[in-house]
């Protein structure tokens, strides 16, 4: 076996990730700061506050939500950390918008892909948002039980 050739691949293919990564997620924080500096960014805050109340985290989350929600983890991991240093959110708060986005990301793109294979995408849709739903309120209920302040790890 050639090392030469697997390490040149290897660090080809992780540039090319790396750079695919770089050219989408720079592009959202930068529309996340014309946002920002036009007023949209808290007129969307404002407006998905209801949902994003309804698990505890403040309105800014909802732009990190929707990132992961359409186009995945990675994606919405770069909009999501901009988010929290601006939005001072608590390790509960983060933990919490992980935890959904971890189990409900790119739904919208990964169940098109599995339906043109044969799948359910009503089944596929449906039983991970649900799960997300589930789990994520079973660790804030178990936050609440603690009697967490957002200072408490994800794990004791």
């Amino acid at each position: 076996m050639d090392w030469s050739k697997v390490l040149m691949e290897t660090f080809s293919s992780s540039y090319s990730i790396i750079l695919k990564i770089t050219l989408i997620v720079v592009p959202l924080l930068i529309l996340i700061e014309c946002l920002k500096d036009i007023g949209w960014l808290e007129k969307i805050a404002s407006h998905s506050q209801g949902v994003t109340r309804f698990f505890g985290l403040p309105g800014e989350s909802a732009i990190g939500l929707i990132v992961g929600f359409f186009t995945g983890i990675v994606f919405g991991s770069g909009v999501i950390m901009q988010i929290q240093e601006e939005a001072k959110m608590t390790k509960t708060q983060i933990n919490t918008l992980f935890l959904f986005i971890g189990i409900c990301h790119g739904v919208i793109e990964e169940t098109v892909v599995f339906t043109s294979m044969g799948a359910n995408g009503l089944i596929l849709f449906t039983s991970r948002f649900t799960a997300a739903l589930i789990f994520t309120f079973l660790y804030i209920w178990v936050q609440k039980i603690r009697g967490s302040k957002g200072s408490a790890p994800l794990l004791p």
